[in-house]
């Protein structure tokens, strides 16, 4: 068990105990939903100053729950300084809180996959060991009584930039929250899903690669579009022994996340939410369907796409990954864009996942639901408005001293070859859209797209009926558990 500093928690009661009198005077905060108003002010070089008191927390130690082997963020923790750029900001940043703060952020790795079967364990048993836990939102959202509401925490500031507003308004319910991404989190931003295209490929062809860029930069940059490109390569026999198989050329190359890639960029929607931030099925909708309908029309097609889950082998996976580096295997690549594209030796370029229509005001993309790393505090914290705190006051020190190094690391050394794919990393990034339903993923319904899409044939409706009550039985489960 951890122990706990007397000292800090004084602190701390003094300062809640003065805010709280200074706020009496002035408004009535709803402060069982929503963190505390704090005033705000700009400098001279348009930096926010930091919303957090001048504190000491008593040498505080926060402790973070992580994989040491999965997914891994690298976002939250370096052990030293190495010459790694982003790795040394990190850790900069953490030794400035430390000092700043006088408390300590320490890493727990386990080699689990998924750290939350092990947190699981630790609440049943009302240990207090961690502080925060780091795992994909898919998972967190199948176990959110374990874990705190945030927005009752006393020290997070969400309607800063520092945080994902679009995430937490996408992923809250009934005004709470249990899981969060903040600019102290990389992998978010870095694995996201899109397109790549093989620009050594489309010349070879004669397709025309400026169109692409600019149908992106004007909106017209749709499945149909994407269709026909695709459809004008099909596939290629190239080593002439009468099969198409993993060692030919495919104009789609991807795996069954691709469908839900797709299908979320033409806007599918397996949930919404009500007036009163409680979500509602939609994915049997219509247009939905349509969306379906259009994507399996280059995802289903086998023509012109291979997926992962066809090839023939048990190391599929690996198989898959190497393919990536040949210079004659795709036209288009969708998937995530954290492959290691920079060390292949043929040019390529990036793109938005395509619309469903020109008439679709935006582009979607979302990162792993299932794998990359959200944050959550659990009940067990030992004191989860200090963990509050310090993840604000690592959030902040991010946005301003860690993003500008990843994002200049991460787009012009990283990934992207020409100035129009950093622009294009940029439209993605700041399209990044989080279905609740998909989340959450009652009743599995995201996998059943993605089963769909292993296919050749859209029998969405079909599978939509047969597993619409366990859809509903899932999401009424969730709701229980946020009213108890």
């Amino acid at each position: 068990m951890k122990l706990y500093r007397v000292t800090a928690f004084f602190i701390l009661i003094c300062f809640i105990a003065s805010l709280m009198s200074a706020c009496a005077e002035n408004t009535e905060p709803d402060t069982e939903t929503l963190p505390p108003a704090q005033e705000s002010s700009v400098d001279d070089s348009g930096i926010i100053q930091t919303l957090l008191p001048e504190t000491d927390l008593d040498g505080f130690i926060m402790t973070i729950l992580r994989s040491s082997s999965f997914f891994i963020e690298a976002g939250v923790y370096s052990d030293e300084i190495t010459g790694e750029v982003v790795d040394d900001a990190v850790y900069e940043r953490n030794s400035r809180i430390e000092e700043r703060y006088n408390c300590v952020i320490e890493l727990y790795e386990i080699a689990d996959y998924h750290p939350y079967t092990h947190m699981h364990s630790l609440v049943l048993s009302a240990d207090d060991t961690v502080d925060m836990v780091l795992d994909g939102g898919q998972f967190i959202a199948g176990s959110i009584a374990d874990y705190a509401d945030l927005y009752s925490l006393q020290y997070f500031n969400f309607d800063y930039p520092w945080w994902n507003d679009r995430f937490n308004r996408g992923i809250s319910i009934g005004g709470k929250l249990y899981f969060t991404l903040g600019d102290y989190m990389l992998s978010a931003k870095q694995n996201l899903y899109g397109v790549i295209f093989n620009q050594d490929i489309a010349a070879d062809y004669n397709l025309d690669t400026a169109a692409l860029y600019e149908a992106a930069y004007n909106g017209s940059w749709t499945l149909d579009m994407m269709y026909e490109y695709a459809a004008s390569l099909g596939s290629v026999d190239l080593n002439g022994d009468g099969r198409i198989d993993y060692n030919d050329l495919w104009a789609v190359y991807g795996e069954a996340y691709s469908g839900w890639t797709l299908s979320l960029g033409a806007g599918i929607r397996c949930a919404e939410k009500d007036g009163d931030d409680l979500p509602y099925i939609t994915f049997g909708d219509q247009a939905n369907n349509d969306v379906i309908n259009k994507m399996m029309n280059i995802i289903g097609n086998r023509d012109i796409t291979l997926l992962a889950q066809q090839i023939n082998d048990n190391d599929r996976w690996n198989i898959y990954g190497d393919q990536l580096s040949r210079s004659d295997c795709y036209l288009f690549h969708v998937g995530g864009l954290a492959n290691p594209f920079r060390s292949f030796e043929y040019d390529y370029g990036v793109l938005p996942a395509p619309k469903y229509s020109e008439s679709q005001e935006y582009y979607f993309h979302d990162a792993s639901l299932g794998n990359s790393p959200t944050t959550a505090v659990p009940v067990t914290a030992t004191d989860p408005d200090i963990v509050s705190f310090i993840l604000e006051a690592m959030a902040y020190d991010s946005h301003y001293n860690v993003l500008p190094v990843f994002y200049d690391n991460y787009l012009h050394t990283k990934l992207a070859r020409d100035e129009d794919s950093v622009e294009m990393l940029k439209i993605i990034h700041d399209t990044v859209y989080y279905d609740i339903g998909a989340l959450f993923n009652w009743g599995e319904m995201r996998m059943i797209i993605e089963n769909i899409s292993e296919g050749s044939e859209n029998n969405f409706a079909t599978e939509y009926a047969r597993n619409e009550k366990q859809i509903n039985k899932a999401l009424d489960k969730t709701l229980s558990e946020i009213s108890d």
